[in-house]
């Protein structure tokens, strides 16, 4: 619940009016139900086991897990490290425009900046982490990704 009441807070004093989930107990827990309410956030549940009544959701999961398995793929790194690559993958689809928001990035509609891309490297890039300690002619950085 921590993670879910920080994470509204951090979306620029955006308020979630409706909580659309399925059925799993992570969402029905007593607690999470107290909070919604204190929140004023209405839950709408769908029914058991009927993934297609979650359209929208499921096909965003999807499409996130297709780009996990590319990043994965094309880096080289193991499978465990799936959940930085989802971590990353949203935060391109945040970064990137969307003909839902008529060429706006979700970024830019939710804080009103305009997100600069000019720095970003393929996931699981080669990079160069400076490391303290090490002697004059030792190394001080390790590879990393």
């Amino acid at each position: 619940m921590k993670e879910f009441e920080s994470w509204c807070k951090t979306q620029h004093g955006a308020k979630v009016k409706v909580l659309h989930s399925d059925r799993g107990g992570e969402y029905l827990g007593k607690e999470f139900t107290v909070y919604l309410k204190s929140a004023g956030t209405e839950h709408k549940l769908t029914m058991h086991d009927t993934p297609q009544h979650n359209g929208v959701a499921e096909r965003l999961n999807h499409t996130l897990l297709e780009k996990v398995h590319a990043m994965l793929h094309e880096s080289g790194l193991p499978r465990s490290l799936w959940g930085e690559a989802v971590r990353h993958a949203v935060w391109l689809k945040n970064h990137t425009p969307t003909k839902a928001l008529d060429g706006a990035t979700p970024l830019e509609v939710a804080t009103g900046k305009i997100p600069d891309l000019s720095c970003v490297h393929p996931w699981g890039s080669r990079v160069w982490v400076r490391t303290e300690g090490g002697d004059k002619l030792g190394g001080r950085v390790v590879e990393g990704h």
